[in-house]
């Protein structure tokens, strides 16, 4: 991970925080009341032991240098496009009606008006890197993939385009 990919990170926290995504998944767990504060709704990588459902596992699919420049003779920056995906985990909650599919989608269709990709929403997720600029978000893809007994995933994929310093 570079400096990039880790401001990166930091702002999708940011904007993350910034929303009412963790009310809305927190909203499902059970019993909400003992859970809430014990577990974060956005892991990095894999979900921790004992995670109420639903959740989100974000990770970085892969980046790329797209191109590389200086501005002075002592200031290197690259723009760098950064794949990351957010994989929602939903299975099925007894006190509500919607089977687990059902709850992935709409848990992606939110982040989705957040970060990008929503058909009717305008994003209004900010992202802010402390070495660099943002300079767009692209909605890639997303997808339902079947995880379990009940058990689905729903990935939302974006490409981070990065102006990031790589030597000052």
């Amino acid at each position: 991970m570079s400096v990039g990919t880790a401001d990166l990170y930091k702002a999708l926290n940011v904007a993350w925080d910034a929303s009412d995504l963790d009310d809305l998944f927190k909203a499902l767990w059970l019993p909400a009341a003992v859970i809430a504060d014990e577990y974060p709704v956005l892991n990095d990588q894999e979900g921790l032991g004992g995670q109420p459902w639903p959740y989100v596992v974000i990770d970085e699919v892969g980046s790329s240098t797209v191109s590389r420049m200086s501005y002075g003779p002592d200031s290197l920056y690259e723009i760098r496009d950064v794949e990351v995906r957010f994989n929602v985990h939903a299975r099925d909650i007894e006190s509500d009606s919607r089977g687990a599919k059902e709850i992935a989608a709409y848990l992606a269709e939110e982040i989705m008006k957040v970060f990008g990709g929503h058909p009717t929403v305008n994003p209004t997720g900010s992202m802010a890197l402390d070495n660099g600029d943002h300079l767009i978000t692209q909605f890639q893809n997303d997808y339902c993939i079947r995880d379990g007994d009940d058990e689905y995933m729903w990935i939302v994929q974006y490409l981070f385009r990065l102006d990031v310093p790589v030597a000052v």
